[in-house]
């Protein structure tokens, strides 16, 4: 009787996970086949591998989110006698269909991070106080996967009835006698050590991570090997950067140089106004090689210094503001603003030019507390904030983020002329974002392309032109430094820009119209480059710290950024993967392919260690919050 109640109770319960882990595999599948450009060059074995591996992933996720039917089926009970019995059934149901909707959302979701969401996405949730009126759209857009989801749901929901719900018209009582007591007991030991073993992913010394993906799949592949939950769930875990010991601290900072004092004594009082622009990938415009939505964009080049090799840091806005204003990269689970050190001291551009009496404004026309970019203005140190509050105008409201990047444009010209010189400006456009509408009178004007983010990005180009229209008639106009970037890449169909390389590569471009010298520069550059970059020309005379460099007195040139548990390095010609510390592939890029390669012994020795130096930099200053003490020391 004892044995064949146990026995009983695990085939339902090992049923209905195995149904799980079926469901989650389709999942991967799902994910596999919407971005097959990404994910085209893998191999039939390289396949098999991934998909095999994923299980011990899916695993952990699926005994997590059916954690209270685990416990219930641990314990002796007539479930028939207790009605709360069916009360958690239900709660456990809603918890795994929870989990299952994050890993199926992300299907979609992952054209624009090129990862899975981490915990920040409930940070970035919460701070999107337009989510409902997006909703319609992403329902619009993507609602096959509704409907997929509906049809999980049903299915799953079917079977977790037949599994646990008839067990109520079955069940029978348990004896409780010695004999009976040792089987519980038995049982109570084996499914503990099962629940234990499966969430920590086996019986390795260290729990199952997100980096572990690298032993089933190359590091571009590796988000095809995890699922969401299991990267949302460690990401949460992961509550303080790990503190590392290569190097001594303090050599290791003077080595890289990130304590800058550049030899001059007085500043080029310039206005600045940089320029982001929102998804701009480097193949939208005439630096990809291939068709370009941006007219203007690239006949400002041809003016410009020309950075022809510019890596963003990050996959998202809320990674790519602090890189270009702060210098400050995200190099962990969480981005920045988000993270436990969000409260740091960082060197930002309007906290270091307040020493040269700089006012500064950040424009964004997204609702305000979107992505906690005002609350981050506020901590860089500007001095005023404009989004859709401040522009006070709804009919230019886009219905979806903010207001229409021409008409906010135009706003931040006006606000721009009645500020007191010398100034800095940071402006973020909005159009180029999901879903990548354009107002109605350009709809039929303006180039669609093969995506619906081109006709976006070429949109947003115009608005570009006629800010720039208005802004060069006026007085401060030539005394300003002008510098257009992107805060991350798009949405691609392209086999090398879909790539690891391709989706992080952006334009780059410094314009001065008072002293125009057209440039092309072939090296690296990344976002955090572009603060020390930018002091350095207008001869900044007072000490800061940087992650970057100052592109034009590096002899080095790297761009580093982190993705699913894999740091990355890119010099001019190659990318390296670095897992556990250790660089473990070498790819050779171009515009047309990424070629994995051999490389010499005492280079990878090279780029490991710079790797492992600027990685214990960055995690040792951030946990110890001293940038002020280096400064001190240096």
């Amino acid at each position: 009787m004892e044995i064949t109640f146990w026995i009983y109770r695990w085939i339902k319960l090992l049923l209905w996970l195995l149904f799980g882990l079926l469901l989650f595999e389709l999942s991967r599948l799902l994910m596999f086949i919407y971005h097959y450009e990404q994910f085209q060059t893998l191999s039939g074995w390289a396949l098999i591998k991934i998909f095999w591996g994923g299980l011990r992933f899916d695993l952990v996720s699926v005994v997590m989110a059916n954690s209270l039917v685990i416990l219930i089926s641990s314990f002796p009970l007539n479930w028939s006698k207790y009605k709360w019995m069916k009360w958690i059934l239900v709660v456990n149901f809603i918890i795994f269909c929870v989990f299952l909707i994050f890993n199926l959302i992300d299907i979609p979701y992952f054209s624009f991070i090129h990862k899975r969401s981490t915990a920040d996405i409930f940070f970035q949730l919460g701070g999107q106080t337009d989510v409902l009126k997006q909703l319609p759209e992403y329902l619009s857009d993507y609602w096959w996967i509704f409907l997929l989801s509906a049809f999980f749901f049903y299915i799953s929901y079917r079977w977790y009835y037949i599994n646990f719900f008839t067990i109520f018209k079955r069940d029978w009582s348990y004896p409780f006698n010695k004999k009976s007591l040792v089987f519980f007991i038995i049982n109570l030991l084996i499914i503990t050590l099962f629940y234990i073993l499966s969430v920590r992913g086996g019986t390795q010394r260290i729990p199952l991570d997100i980096v572990d993906a690298g032993f089933y799949a190359e590091p571009q592949y590796t988000a095809l090997v995890i699922n969401t939950p299991f990267s949302i769930i460690k990401s949460i875990e992961q509550k303080q950067l790990e503190s590392l010991s290569f190097f001594n601290d303090e050599e290791n900072i003077q080595q890289l140089r990130l304590v800058k004092k550049y030899s001059f004594e007085k500043m080029m009082k310039k206005n600045i106004i940089v320029i982001i622009l929102e998804s701009f990938s480097k193949e939208y415009t005439a630096l990809g090689q291939r068709e370009s939505f941006t007219p203007f964009l690239d006949s400002l080049m041809k003016l410009s210094i020309v950075f022809e090799n510019a890596w963003s840091n990050g996959t998202k806005s809320i990674e790519g503001i602090p890189a270009i204003i702060s210098s400050m990269p995200t190099w962990m689970d969480n981005p920045f603003i988000n993270s436990l050190y969000c409260n740091n001291n960082t060197h930002s551009f309007p906290l270091l030019l307040k020493k040269e009496n700089y006012f500064s404004a950040f424009f964004h026309g997204g609702i305000n507390g979107t992505m906690n970019f005002d609350a981050y203005a506020r901590q860089a140190g500007f001095d005023a904030y404009f989004g859709k509050n401040e522009y006070n105008n709804d009919k230019d409201f886009d219905g979806y983020w903010g207001i229409w990047d021409e008409p906010f444009l135009q706003f931040a010209a006006q606000k721009i002329n009645t500020f007191k010189q010398p100034f800095f400006c940071a402006i973020f456009t909005l159009s180029s974002h999901h879903p990548f509408k354009v107002p109605e009178k350009y709809q039929n004007i303006l180039p669609q392309g093969k995506l619906p983010i081109q006709q976006s990005i070429a949109y947003t180009d115009l608005a570009l032109k006629k800010f720039f229209d208005v802004i060069q008639q006026q007085e401060w106009y030539s005394n300003t430094l002008f510098v257009i970037t992107a805060d991350h890449t798009g949405i691609s169909e392209d086999a090398y820009y879909s790539s690891i390389a391709g989706r992080y590569q952006i334009p780059l471009l410094i314009f001065n119209p008072e002293n125009i010298r057209p440039m092309k520069e072939k090296n690296v550059i990344q976002q955090i480059d572009i603060l020390p970059t930018i002091l350095h020309l207008l001869n900044y005379p007072h000490i800061f710290f940087s992650f970057g460099n100052n592109y034009f007195e590096n002899k080095n040139h790297y761009a580093v950024f982190y993705e699913n548990g894999t740091y990355y390095l890119a010099d001019d010609s190659n990318l390296y993967s670095m897992q556990n510390f250790k660089i473990e592939k070498c790819w050779q890029y171009n515009h047309t392919e990424l070629k994995e390669i051999q490389v010499n012994d005492s280079i990878l020795k090279i780029r490991e260690e710079y790797l492992k130096r600027i990685i214990q930099a960055y995690n040792n200053t951030l946990i110890n919050n001293n940038i002020y003490e280096h400064i001190r020391k240096n």
